[in-house]
């Protein structure tokens, strides 16, 4: 087998210098934009907060999808508007209060979130969070809920 030619050997590193510059670059971009101020692992939920210079503070939720095992399907909650943060908190608390009757039910739709309280967790007392096509789901438990409401009214705006 021949060795590589200097040229070629030259080409390559070329190569390899400019994708390592490229990623460098990408990955700079989208750092001078956002900030993250905060990520917390709530229960099965992944919360951040993450601050842009066009706007204050950005609050993101993830959750998976706890249908099916084998999937790893995930969605994301963004509020950017402290309005609608303290309209989720407000709806976490209503949710926590009926928790634990099992006669009550409650859903709260709030355009890119859905929160259902049914009672098909009898058990486990929990809510559900929904996405907004109802297609991924998963429950919080109370103390989830408590550690969650905390964490969001600790936002400052």
């Amino acid at each position: 087998m021949k060795l590589l030619s200097p040229r070629s050997m030259f080409f390559l590193l070329l190569l390899i210098a400019a994708q390592t510059y490229g990623q460098a670059k990408e990955e700079s971009i989208g750092k001078e934009n956002v900030a993250n101020n905060n990520q917390s692992k709530i229960g099965g939920l992944i919360c951040s907060i993450y601050t842009s210079k066009e706007l204050k503070n950005t609050v993101q939720i993830i959750f998976k999808n706890q249908k099916y095992i084998y999937q790893q399907e995930s969605d994301t909650i963004t509020i950017a508007d402290p309005v609608k943060i303290n309209q989720l908190i407000k709806d976490l608390k209503e949710g926590l209060s009926i928790i634990e009757d099992d006669q009550k039910t409650v859903s709260f739709e709030r355009g890119n979130y859905i929160i259902v309280k049914d009672n098909l967790y009898m058990d486990h007392k929990m809510l559900t969070f929904w996405n907004k096509d109802y297609n991924i789901s998963s429950s919080i438990n109370k103390s989830t809920i408590t550690q969650l409401i905390e964490w969001l009214e600790a936002i400052k705006f």
